[in-house]
C-alpha cells in the first residue's frame, strides 16, 4: 500500500544514533544457563534529512554491548549514511556482503539485525504504512504464547504452577517453562505441577537453553513424554548440529531451535539435516526482518513451521509481530513475561492478548511506535 505522494521525495539517512540502556536486576531469577544481574539493551536509530526516525534493536546476550555499539558506529553507519532508506534491500545486500570475510555470526549479525530493523521501521514511516502491510498481510492477529517459568529463590513447584496458570487468566492459551537447571526428578515434579495447573487443552513447551548433552536430552524427553509437551527447545549446544539432529530423530518430543543462530545459510544446515521440527529465529540476531523472511521461506519449502523468539524490549516485540503477521507458516511468537523492557514507551494497550493469545501488531506507520533517542 504505497502512498503515491512520496514517490518523488528526496530522502537520505543523515544520522545513525546508538543508544545503550542498562537495567539493574538482582539474581532472584535464572534459567539453566544464566542468572540475570543486569539487562543490557542496544538500540539503533536511523534519522533522515526530513526528520523521520526508524528504530531497531540488536541482540546483546553473551557479548559486550560496547563491542556491538562500536561495530554499528564504525562498520555499518558509514555504509548507511547518505543512502535512501527506500532502497533498503540494496543497503542490506551491500552491508551483508561486506561481512563475508570478517564474520557473520555474533556481534556483526546483531549489528546488521538492528540496522535492518530500523530500516524497515523507517521505510514504513516513509510510506505512512505499517510494516506488516508492506511485507504482505497473512493475518492481523498473531498467535503468541506466554514465556517464563524461570527458576527463582524460594520458588517451589506450587508457585511455578500458580504463575503459569495466571498467564491463562491473562488471555494466553499456551505457555513455556525453563528446564535443565535442576536434577531431572525435580524438573519432572515442576512439569507435573504445571501441566495439572494449566489443564490438557493448553500447549506446554520446555526450554533447556542448550545445557544438555544428547543422552541427557533423550532421557529428559522420554521422562516428559506422558505430559504432552509440544516442543523441546534448545536441548544441546547450538554448535552440536549432529547431536541436535540425533535428538530430534530419536526424541518423542520434537525439537525447536535455534534462536541464537544467524543467517539463512546456518538455518539451511539446521533444516536440511532435520535438526529441528520448529524453526526458531530472533530478528535481533539472525540478520533482521530481511533475513528472517528468507529463513521463514526456506522453512516453508521444507514444510516446517516457524516460531519467532523475542525476549527483550517492546521495540523487538513490535517488530517481531509485524514480521510474524506476514508469514503463512507461522506457528507462534514468544511473548516473554519477564523481559518486558520499554513496554511503557509503547502506545497504550499495545501487545494486549485477545482470547487464545492472539496479539495484533501495533498500528500506525512503521512499527507503530514513536520512540526518540533523546527521550531515553
Amino acid at each position: 500500500m504505497y502512498r503515491t505522494h512520496v514517490k518523488n521525495i528526496h530522502l537520505k539517512i543523515q544520522r545513525v544514533v546508538t543508544k545503550h540502556l542498562v537495567f539493574d536486576l538482582d539474581d532472584r531469577f535464572w534459567n539453566s544457563q544464566q542468572r540475570w544481574v543486569k539487562k543490557n539493551i542496544v538500540l539503533v536509530f536511523l534519522e533522515t534529512d526530513n526528520g523521520l526516525l526508524g528504530v531497531g534493536e540488536g541482540w546483546t546476550g553473551g557479548g559486550s554491548p560496547h563491542a556491538l555499539i562500536k561495530t554499528i558506529d564504525d562498520d555499518l553507519a558509514p555504509r548507511v549514511i547518505g543512502k535512501d532508506p527506500r532502497y533498503h534491500n540494496r543497503i542490506f545486500a551491500d552491508v551483508w556482503q561486506t561481512t563475508s570475510i570478517s564474520a557473520r555470526r555474533g556481534i556483526i549479525s546483531a549489528a546488521i539485525s538492528a540496522v535492518d530493523m530500523a530500516l524497515w521501521d523507517l521505510i514504513g514511516k516513509t510510506f505512512q504504512t505499517p510494516v506488516y502491510q508492506l511485507l504482505g498481510v497473512f493475518s492481523d492477529q498473531v498467535p503468541c504464547y506466554a514465556s517464563a517459568g524461570l527458576y527463582g529463590k524460594d520458588k517451589d513447584q506450587n508457585a511455578l504452577a500458580d504463575e503459569m496458570r495466571g498467564y491463562l487468566n491473562h488471555g494466553f492459551s499456551d505457555v513455556k517453562m525453563k528446564v535443565g537447571g535442576v536434577p531431572l526428578d525435580q524438573d519432572l515434579e515442576r512439569l507435573k505441577a504445571v501441566r495439572e495447573a494449566i489443564g490438557s487443552a493448553s500447549r506446554l513447551m520446555v526450554d533447556a537453553n542448550y545445557t544438555l548433552n544428547v543422552p541427557q536430552s533423550l532421557k529428559m524427553a522420554r521422562a516428559f513424554e506422558p505430559y504432552d509437551i509440544y516442543w523441546l527447545e534448545a536441548p544441546v549446544s547450538p554448535d552440536d548440529l549432529s547431536g541436535q539432529a540425533k535428538v530430534n530423530d530419536l526424541s518423542p518430543i520434537p525439537v525447536c531451535g535455534n534462536e541464537t543462530e544467524t543467517g539463512v545459510d546456518r538455518f539451511r544446515d539446521l533444516i536440511t539435516r532435520r535438526a529441528v521440527e520448529f524453526v526458531q529465529f530472533d530478528i535481533s540476531a539472525c540478520g533482521g526482518i530481511s533475513e528472517g523472511r528468507r529463513i521463514a521461506e526456506l522453512a516453508s519449502a521444507f514444510h516446517l513451521p516457524c516460531t519467532l523468539h523475542a525476549s527483550s524490549t517492546g521495540i523487538l516485540l513490535a517488530a517481531t509481530l509485524h514480521l510474524a503477521a506476514s508469514l503463512a507458516n507461522l506457528d507462534s511468537v514468544e511473548y516473554h513475561m519477564f523481559h518486558q523492557w520499554l513496554f511503557d514507551q509503547c502506545p497504550e494497550n499495545s501487545f494486549q492478548p485477545e482470547k487464545g493469545g492472539l496479539v495484533r501488531p501495533p498500528e500506525g506507520p512503521g512499527f507503530g511506535l514513536e520512540i526518540h533517542y533523546k527521550d531515553l
